[in-house]
């Protein structure tokens, strides 16, 4: 049993024909879909195809579609892949892949395999991609040594596996993170993709901050696999607090690689607060942020307080930083 079954109550014992007879009589469309909607669960208990094939012929409205939803996800509960069977016979578009995608998660936690397997069986597309992509994040995060070792025997993926297997190893960080990174650690310098490493101690680093900044520092010396990771990292300093990622820039290697971590820091954390990044930028040593980090400081600064970015820019000093921000030009009044 699913937990998404477990949280269902007892619904009552329906006949699905006689229910068809009932909507089938009733001539007020409002009635009878709201006579559907009142018999609903019972239908997908009994019937689920039953039902959806009843709501798929309704007239099609936002309304319809939610409940279509709904039917799909209770009815994945206990029957994944028929849920999935029938929205690929039946869904398109966005419909199709957002359907998918919640399926995968109901299918992983209960036979992350077995979905792989059918969902890969599939013909490539983005919404199989996506799906498949979900199914591997949920199944690791419960079974990452069956996950990975499914995607290592299983050559069908082709390009997509080293996306399934990032995808697999940010799963695996939300309930083992130092175990993940570790693994990933290895498996990054393997494949020589230092930015995979870097996903799955960022998904560490979403959930604790602190940690997996000290985890970086102390297990992984200066290289690639740092720096890249240090963007990653500084990127999340400056959403949560940028003044801490501002001290932890500090313990990062001189140079190269500090200064990348600066440029994303800084870059990012103007997008919240441009005058206090605007500020801290210009006490760095010139040329040690990126042009592209100063263009968007100096834009996001210029968005928000015009006036204030002008009277900024002339305290500057001639240098890199003021010839830099020179380039930004003040948006016009607007009439």
């Amino acid at each position: 049993m699913t937990a998404g079954s477990a949280r269902r109550t007892a619904t009552p014992n329906i006949d699905p024909k006689e229910l068809r007879a009932r909507l089938d009589g009733e001539k007020n469309p409002l009635a009878r879909f709201k006579l559907a909607l009142q018999n609903l669960e019972a239908w997908v208990n009994k019937s689920p195809q039953d039902a959806l094939d009843w709501l798929a012929a309704q007239p099609a409205t936002d309304r319809r579609d939610e409940v279509i939803r709904l039917a799909l996800n209770q009815y994945s509960d206990t029957d994944a892949k028929g849920a999935a069977d029938w929205a690929m016979k039946n869904l398109t578009g966005a419909d199709l892949n957002n359907t998918l995608i919640a399926i995968a998660e109901n299918w992983a936690l209960e036979n992350g395999g077995e979905a792989a397997a059918w969902f890969m069986g599939l013909p490539a597309t983005p919404e199989r991609d996506g799906a498949v992509e979900n199914i591997f994040f949920f199944w690791a995060s419960n079974e990452p040594a069956a996950a990975l070792e499914f995607l290592a025997a299983n050559p069908t993926a082709g390009d997509l596996t080293p996306t399934l297997r990032r995808a697999a190893l940010a799963g695996w960080a939300k309930s083992d993170p130092e175990g993940a990174v570790a693994a990933s650690l290895t498996s990054s310098r393997a494949n020589n993709d230092p930015a995979q490493f870097a996903n799955t101690l960022a998904n560490w680093a979403t959930m604790d901050l602190e940690s997996s900044s000290q985890w970086l520092l102390a297990n992984v010396p200066a290289g690639s696999e740092r720096a890249v990771a240090a963007q990653e990292l500084a990127v999340i300093f400056a959403r949560q607090s940028p003044e801490a990622g501002v001290a932890w820039l500090e313990k990062l290697t001189p140079g190269a690689e500090r200064d990348a971590a600066a440029s994303a820091l800084a870059a990012t954390w103007s997008a919240s607060g441009p005058a206090d990044a605007a500020k801290w930028a210009a006490t760095q040593k010139p040329g040690s942020l990126s042009a592209e980090a100063v263009s968007e400081i100096a834009y996001n600064f210029m968005m928000k307080d015009p006036a204030a970015f002008q009277a900024w820019r002339n305290s500057l000093p001639e240098g890199p930083l003021k010839n830099q921000t020179s380039q930004v030009g003040v948006p016009a009044e607007e009439d």
